[in-house]
């Protein structure tokens, strides 16, 4: 009922419900699958096109250049949808879905041939953020070798979008003072074909959760990447937006992260539907008496529901909030952002507490590998995991925030 109630709250027109409705339709057959690929520790080719055909790789694409065009709200409801279905292939969603919005503002008009591989072919974007590898400067290009970690996605990849250093300023640097020195190097994004000559992806995910995604590493063996490919990196401030002049619909902070809180809060969800179906017709293993009849399991339930509601209300309401800025016209601020960290923590944190408290109904039935709840009990862990929304790292830029400290002070005892 709150799910479908956060859905009448977009604000950019009809098409919203349809997104939703075809997300839907998507996560009726990725469930099927989900259990297979969880055990096969494989991303089904299968997930990509109904991704692809239902235009769910395309939810941070401009409606101008043949994308969905979807604003944070029901990128949100989408992600839960997904997310509910089948963790691994939201994971490679949400990570491509963020990486289509900084090709967008990284490379401006030069991206539109990647994008179009997106809307056309279904082309995933597979990312490594953490700057790696050795780089270095040729005519026309660049050669990089060295290797990428955590790469969801990557053996289902229509591009590898890979972040290294390469020595000396970008080009246009201009010293902020007199006395300034240029930067030893500086930060750019390869887009690489995973087919291409020196490329390797080894099956290093063997991982606990998300088990599916196919987060390999991915390893260059001096590989050459043409200039155009090869983008600056000019990321804004954390609370502005990669798409300033973009549709509204698109135009959020750059560090707005709504995929990941959502799709944990999917998973929570699954977790209580599937459990409450569970309570039901079962008694106790010991006594006998009806699981439903208990106080503790009761309470459990409660517990659960309570923590999922409170954390899709925090983060649809900030949504809405940075959704009538964007739909207004206002710039954003240093507090919308801060928000957004805020509601994104509750919401997986709550989402993992939700999961947690649901294991005293299900007992040691919760252990076996035969149904979905050992399945989400992993998954939902991963929520709190990944390196640059660590719960502790997002209490520190808040609290910095909150107390008026920029977030960049060092040291941070200081």
């Amino acid at each position: 009922m709150a799910q479908q109630q956060q859905e009448k709250t977009s604000l950019f027109g009809e098409a919203a419900q349809d997104i939703i409705e075809r997300a839907r339709d998507v996560a009726a057959r990725l469930v099927k699958r989900a259990s297979a690929a969880d055990r096969e520790r494989e991303l089904p080719v299968e997930n990509i096109q109904d991704l692809h055909e239902s235009g769910m790789l395309t939810l941070a694409i401009p409606r101008e250049l043949g994308g969905v065009e979807a604003d944070l709200i029901t990128q949100m409801t989408v992600y839960e949808i997904i997310g509910g279905a089948c963790a691994s292939t939201a994971w490679c969603l949400g990570n491509h879905g963020v990486m289509c919005t900084r090709l967008l503002g990284m490379m401006g008009n030069g991206s539109h041939p990647y994008v179009q591989s997106i809307v056309n072919e279904g082309a995933l974007i597979a990312h490594g953020a953490i700057p790696a590898g050795t780089t270095r400067a040729v005519d026309g290009g660049f050669i990089s070798s060295g290797r990428w970690p955590f790469i969801s996605g990557s053996n289902r990849a229509g591009w590898l979008w890979l972040s290294t250093l390469v020595p000396g300023p970008a080009p246009g640097w201009k010293p902020a003072s007199a006395n300034a020195e240029p930067p030893k190097e500086h930060n750019r994004w390869m887009l690489v074909k995973p087919d291409a000559p020196g490329v390797r992806i080894e099956p290093t995910w063997q991982a606990m959760a998300v088990r599916a995604s196919m987060s390999n590493d991915v390893v260059l063996e001096e590989v050459f990447i043409p200039e155009e490919r090869a983008a600056v990196d000019n990321r804004p401030a954390p609370h502005e937006s990669w798409l300033p002049d973009g549709p509204a619909a698109l135009r959020v902070p750059a560090r707005s992260r709504p995929w990941m809180p959502a799709m944990m809060l999917g998973v929570a969800q699954a977790a209580l539907t599937e459990t409450i179906e569970f309570a039901k017709p079962m008694g106790m293993s010991v006594g006998g008496r009806p699981r439903t009849s208990m106080p503790g399991n009761q309470f459990a339930v409660a517990d659960a529901a309570m923590a999922i509601e409170s954390g899709r209300a925090f983060l649809h309401q900030e949504a809405r909030s940075i959704m009538a800025k964007a739909a207004a016209g206002e710039l954003f601020s240093p507090d919308d952002i801060n928000r957004m960290d805020m509601a994104g923590l509750v919401a997986r944190e709550n989402a993992q507490a939700a999961v947690d408290r649901l294991f005293s109904i299900r007992g040691a039935h919760g252990l076996f590998e035969t149904g979905n709840f050992e399945r989400y009990y992993r998954d939902v862990r991963i929520g709190t995991l990944h390196a640059v929304s660590t719960p502790d790292g997002t209490r520190e830029l808040v609290g910095k925030h909150l107390f008026g400290i920029p977030a960049d002070v060092q040291p941070r005892w200081g």
